[in-house]
């Protein structure tokens, strides 16, 4: 039984009709809370979509620069690839993740207005190991064969990097041991 305040008012319908409106007030919030859910479910659903479809039709342009897959295929790719051991591995697979890990780094580095990150890098398929490279001129994503979790990893490292320069980097590592040889332990603090 709901709560009822007490009334000096002996009316017969006074606490029914208090309880009537307590109950279309939830109600209609309940409404509202659950149209707002809706409205909001279905505008990142949309989101969803039409980065989907803006990437379909992106992939299905030709590229403008002759960046695209090397591979003799019509799929224009983000990225170069070198895969001079004709190692197999899906194209569309490859693009798909390069753009959700790019746009979910930016949205987890500013979710208010998150940066366009689209890195240039240069996928090797068939590599004796799994790494990263970096020289001056070109960054490149070694892989043995197609792994979808290490290229992931690979696109958030150089996407990264594009976000936080090199100068930066140095800086932020020169901070860092300053603050920690600025910082004490209590461990470290003897009492006399």
């Amino acid at each position: 039984m709901p709560f009822q305040p007490r009334c000096s008012n002996p009316a017969p319908y006074a606490g029914a009709s208090l309880l009537f409106k307590s109950r279309l007030f939830k109600s209609r919030t309940r409404f509202v809370r659950h149209r707002v859910a809706g409205i909001a479910i279905a505008g990142l659903l949309w989101s969803f979509i039409a980065s989907g479809v803006a990437f379909a039709q992106a992939a299905n342009e030709p590229s403008k620069d002759g960046n695209g897959a090397q591979n003799g295929s019509s799929t224009a790719l983000p990225f170069e690839v070198s895969n001079p051991k004709h190692k197999q591995w899906p194209e569309l697979e490859a693009g798909r993740i390069y753009i959700h890990a790019c746009d979910l780094l930016a949205r987890s580095i500013r979710p208010e207005h998150p940066p366009q990150l689209r890195p240039k890098f240069r996928l090797v398929l068939g590599a004796d190991t799994d790494e990263f490279v970096r020289d001056a001129a070109v960054t490149e994503i070694h892989l043995k064969s197609w792994n979808p979790e290490k290229f992931a990893q690979g696109v958030v490292v150089v996407a990264l990097r594009e976000v936080v320069p090199r100068s930066d980097l140095a800086r932020l590592a020169r901070l860092s041991v300053s603050l920690a040889g600025s910082t004490v332990d209590i461990s470290e603090i003897r009492t006399h």
